[in-house]
């Protein structure tokens, strides 16, 4: 049972409309947000945009107390060629807030904040965005479609009541980015575990002790080509799962991992359950929902040493420079080759992953939903309150 709220606990939504793509961690995130607030009697209108959810996805959603899916054919922001792309999304938002009469809109693509007619709340939470990759990745003035994806972005913040970041290193990077951004809060990212995530794990048929990496590694923030290089120098296998081909015709390809490309959910879940170590080189990371999963599964962790791994995994994981691929290669054989270091390190993975629970992401959000409605209407330039206030 749910406890009642406190007295002076300002009341939260009963409905909100949440925004979402069927592509990849964005599906994740808002399905298993909408299991959490579900605890809470929170019903959630589940907007996707972009590729039409899968047959599993939408079955998936149904398994969600009090959740309605609905999709919509309109591309990403950072798909868009131009901004009249996007031109249709806010009358699609107005009119489903309209019609299923929500409390607040917790948009997760910042930019669909633009242009809205509505006069409830706003949420805007940035999960990544071209801009920050732009200052993680390149030096130098950004390319013209960057630079607009930036515009579009710094828009939906001014129209936003509260901007969220899934980390204080991505609030950071923001900042940097887009300038002073007022009300800015974390809300860390969470995972539901999986029945492969309960403790036990699955050992390798082969007795094998493997490496295991998960990524879009047509996003060359991903680091494949490090990856790449870090398996040619270890002596212990290493698959990379996720796609290698992106939606502007980016290709990279494995000489020396073992490149298993994209794999469903439960296909993912065994392939952690069984791998002893898992490794991200990735240079660019607002979260890094794959490496909660792994946590989770019980694998070794080797990171690289980038403030967003710091942040969530200091203390419990292997950290390397970005790119060094032999420095890579020798923390995994270390592992490798002593288990009972790996199963330790396993073990302070998983502890560290319950910290970031689908009940603690929940407790934050209705906190910041509480705290949006007491005060709307109103500008959104208010400051937040200091029970919420990014501190970072």
């Amino acid at each position: 049972m749910t406890p009642a709220p406190l007295p002076d606990t300002p009341p939260g939504p009963r409905r909100i409309l949440v925004t979402c793509d069927a592509v990849g961690g964005l599906w994740r995130h808002a399905v298993d947000m909408a299991r959490a607030l579900a605890g809470h009697h929170v019903e959630t209108v589940l907007v996707a945009f972009g590729p039409e959810p899968a047959a599993d996805q939408r079955e998936e959603a149904r398994s969600v107390p009090g959740l309605t899916l609905l999709w919509f054919d309109h591309p990403l922001d950072w798909l868009a060629g131009d901004e009249t792309a996007l031109a249709g999304v806010p009358a699609v938002l107005d009119g489903v807030a309209e019609l299923y009469d929500v409390d607040l809109l917790h948009l997760n693509y910042p930019s669909q904040a633009r242009g809205l007619a509505t006069d409830r709340p706003l949420v805007a939470m940035s999960h990544s965005c071209l801009a920050t990759w732009w200052e993680a990745m390149r030096d130098g003035p950004m390319p013209d479609a960057f630079a607009l994806n930036r515009r579009l972005v710094d828009e939906g913040f001014a129209r936003a009541d509260r901007v969220l970041a899934p980390s204080r290193s991505h609030a950071n990077a923001l900042r940097r980015a887009y300038g002073p951004i007022p009300g800015l809060a974390v809300v860390h990212n969470a995972r539901y575990p999986t029945p492969a995530a309960d403790g036990t794990r699955s050992d390798d048929p082969a007795g094998v002790v493997r490496a295991c990496a998960v990524g879009r590694w047509w996003d060359e923030a991903k680091n494949a080509q490090v990856l790449d290089a870090a398996a040619a120098r270890a002596s212990t296998p290493i698959s990379a799962i996720g796609p290698t081909e992106g939606p502007r015709g980016q290709r990279v390809s494995f000489a020396h991992a073992e490149g298993r490309g994209t794999l469903s959910a439960r296909e993912t879940r065994t392939a952690l359950a069984r791998a002893s170590v898992f490794v991200s080189p990735a240079r660019y990371e607002p979260f890094g929902l794959a490496v909660l999963e792994a946590a989770q599964a019980g694998c070794a962790l080797v990171l690289s040493d980038i403030p967003t791994f710091r942040e969530v995994w200091d203390g419990a994981a292997e950290f390397v420079a970005p790119d060094d691929a032999t420095g890579l290669a020798e923390a995994i054989d270390a592992l490798a080759a002593d288990p009972d270091l790996r199963e330790a390190r396993g073990a302070l993975a998983r502890e560290r992953a319950g910290a970031y629970a689908p009940r603690a992401q929940a407790a934050r959000l209705l906190e910041v939903y509480a705290d949006v409605l007491a005060n709307a209407p109103g500008d959104p330039m208010r400051p937040l309150s200091s029970s919420l206030a990014e501190t970072a």
